[in-house]
């Protein structure tokens, strides 16, 4: 039973004699991981401290190193020193020992890298955002300087939406304002049926023998000017209702208009036969007639 007892203190002591010591054996990439080595040596006893430099390890990192802690007994001393390590890949790695000397060294250790998944990241945005944002951890100063933020942000967007409201305003009022500015252009029916005789003259109908579709195009000219003149359906009444009704108006006018229209007729319906000369007279008869019942702007009478 002493042996026994014996062999375990021994075993107790020469396990605390040296060690290499990690935080935790499981991390996410880009997490520091703290690794606390120490060692406890006779007054006298030779000893090799390891150097930690970049080319130690090939993948694990290292970010910081303390300087070396030493403390004395009177038999003995214990050197101690921590090292901040870091890893940026996934996978399983191998920490070889650190040996002191012939008789002291360290285990091995593994450490494992986790890769980070989506919701890793999400909680440690999270929690950053939830730390950042807490009211107590801001002076009064920053608290004010953030109220003062906050109401600047509130006019900045009150003043666009304003300005908006602004120019929706002038813009539709200018537009208004164009409508009542620029009223529909409304053209006299005399400039209309003369413009619409020219072109038929420059058709040259009658010259290619087209001579019923040249008087029914004047014919047609002249009633709608009729009508437009003076507001009576000149488009459908026959030429004896036209006859009458712009004989009450003025009896010369009618006269000529009526000429012109039983010529049309007659030779619409074949009863009559044209000549050139015949047919230059019909469209400068059509251009008097015009000219002569036009209204004149300051003509108060239809």
């Amino acid at each position: 039973m002493k042996k026994l007892l014996y062999i375990f203190l021994l075993l107790n002591q020469i396990a605390v004699a040296q060690l290499a010591v990690l935080d935790t054996n499981t991390i996410l990439i880009g997490d520091q991981i703290k690794l606390n080595i120490s060692v406890e040596l006779n007054l006298n006893e030779d000893y090799k401290w390891p150097q930690f430099t970049e080319s130690v390890y090939d993948t694990v990192e290292i970010i910081s190193k303390s300087d070396l802690n030493e403390t004395e007994t009177e038999n003995s001393k214990r050197i101690s020193q921590q090292v901040v390590l870091t890893c940026f890949d996934s996978g399983s790695y191998y920490l070889p020992p650190f040996i002191f000397n012939e008789t002291k060294k360290t285990e091995g250790l593994i450490l494992k890298v986790n890769s980070i998944t989506l919701n890793d990241s999400v909680l440690m945005m999270a929690e950053t955002s939830l730390k950042i944002g807490k009211d107590e951890d801001l002076t009064e100063k920053e608290r004010e300087d953030e109220r003062r933020n906050k109401w600047k942000i509130f006019f900045i967007i009150l003043g666009i939406i304003l300005l908006l409201v602004l120019i929706y305003y002038l813009i539709n009022k200018y537009k208004r304002d164009n409508i009542i500015l620029k009223p529909k252009v409304i053209i006299p029916p005399h400039i209309t049926a003369l413009n619409k005789l020219q072109s038929l003259k420059k058709r040259k109908l009658w010259q290619k023998g087209e001579m019923k579709e040249y008087y029914s195009e004047i014919s047609l000219i002249l009633r709608e000017y009729t009508e437009e003149r003076f507001r009576f359906n000149a488009l459908e009444l026959p030429t004896s209702d036209i006859e009458k009704s712009l004989n009450a108006i003025n009896k010369n006018w009618s006269r000529i208009l009526v000429s012109i229209l039983r010529k049309a007729d007659n030779i619409k319906y074949a009863k009559g036969l044209s000549l050139e000369e015949d047919n230059k007279t019909t469209m400068m008869q059509s251009v008097d007639f015009i000219n002569k019942s036009k209204l004149e702007e300051n003509d108060g009478n239809r």
